[in-house]
């Protein structure tokens, strides 16, 4: 396979969309849905098949542009099999939306430390109290483990 790139890199967050569509454009999510439910890879006329499957039929050049720009951004791996690629997701579905939400964090975190961790805390404490609790442990866990680190390198 063709695939030695590292982590995918999405430019874009668009918080107002709907789930995968947060992420990437509404094509881009819909393959990937295919892509992670196929138990193979698949080529460009399969993809566009299972597509239209799902009732969104597209052009066959439009699948495999959209594609072949998922290869490139790090979503997909291709092997060329005969006279055509075909593709598999690089990441799933857990691993493409962790990578993103640190993308994000780190980006809020770089520039507007402050306002975004307390935005973030009082968001959770208005929408949602036991997640409050559960970042709590989080941190408290995290300063347990950095305590011991320190312990055992002055040892």
């Amino acid at each position: 396979m063709d695939d030695d790139r590292k982590q995918p890199h999405l430019p874009v967050f668009r918080p107002r969309n709907e789930g995968l569509e947060k992420m990437l454009g509404k094509l881009e999510a819909q393959l990937m849905e295919i892509l992670w439910n196929a138990d193979r890879a698949l080529n460009v006329e399969e993809t566009r098949e299972a597509l239209a499957k799902a009732g969104k039929a597209s052009a066959y050049t439009t699948i495999m542009t959209t594609l072949s720009r998922m290869y490139n951004k790090g979503l997909l791996a291709r092997e060329m099999i005969g006279k055509a690629y075909y593709y598999t997701p690089r990441v799933s579905q857990r691993e493409l939306t962790s990578g993103v939400t640190k993308q994000v964090i780190d980006g809020l975190l770089g520039a507007f430390a402050e306002p975004a961790m307390a935005y973030f805390v009082e968001a959770l404490s208005d929408d949602y109290p036991d997640k409050l609790d559960t970042l709590e442990a989080m941190i408290r866990r995290r300063k347990q483990e950095q305590s011991n680190k320190k312990s055992a390198r002055e040892q």
